[in-house]
């Protein structure tokens, strides 16, 4: 068995997970500059006024939450809103959507060893689609969205049915997340955390943060399972 890099050790103890669920947006995928695009599009379109509060308020959040800020800052209707930025991030996404480095080589390293999941504030068919598009779909067996449970991120339900999902406990299930809303949701849930936010974003509260997946004592760590 491989050796436990320090830090890990620090942070985990002789604790391993049973199973893994990943975010995706920010964290697998660079779709936040393609919904970040789709996002400016729209506020653009209805002359939007968003402030910074609004910013971190965005990150993270669903297409609902955005539809229903935009919506009350530019005193427009809410579904008009919703319904651009459905138009405007399906042709972002119709292009090609880059992998972030290191997530393919973790995908495979983690899914060698244990079951996986992915848990996203996308709609069920966006993150399916993005997943496949990105050449990582087949690295999953459960898939939980906004409209697969009854709360999106950052309320518990979306981990708490992965890890059910996987049949495991949150307690032996491992999240890696970016951002602060979907962090929130998987320490909610019971979840063990790993924290890699995006350059300039605030590091969530986590049992340990990275700066990258493409960290050598994360590939350390994942071989010793």
């Amino acid at each position: 068995m491989s050796r436990v890099p320090d830090r890990f050790a620090a942070a985990f103890g002789d604790w391993t997970p049973r199973a893994v669920v990943f975010d995706c947006d920010g964290l697998l995928l660079d779709t936040e500059s393609v919904w970040q695009n789709a996002q400016d599009t729209v506020v653009a379109a209805h002359g939007a006024e968003i402030s910074p509060e609004d910013d971190a308020v965005l990150h993270g959040s669903t297409i609902e939450v955005a539809a229903e800020l935009i919506a009350r800052r530019a005193r427009h209707d809410e579904q008009e809103v919703l319904a651009d930025l459905h138009r405007e991030f399906d042709r972002e996404l119709a292009g090609e959507v880059r992998t972030l480095p290191g997530a393919a080589e973790v995908l495979r390293a983690a899914s060698a060893k244990l079951p996986l999941g992915c848990a996203s504030n996308s709609w069920l068919e966006a993150l399916d689609h993005k997943l496949v598009i990105g050449g990582l779909r087949d690295f999953f067996t459960v898939l939980e969205a906004s409209d697969t449970v009854e709360r999106p991120k950052p309320a518990p339900d979306m981990y708490a049915a992965a890890a059910r999902s996987l049949g495991q406990r949150p307690e032996d299930c491992l999240a890696l997340e970016d951002s602060g809303t979907g962090a929130r949701a998987a320490r909610d849930a019971g979840l063990r955390l790993l924290a890699v936010p995006a350059p300039g974003h605030p590091v969530p509260p986590a049992d340990l943060a990275l700066t990258s997946l493409t960290d050598p004592d994360l590939a350390a760590w994942i071989a010793s399972w």
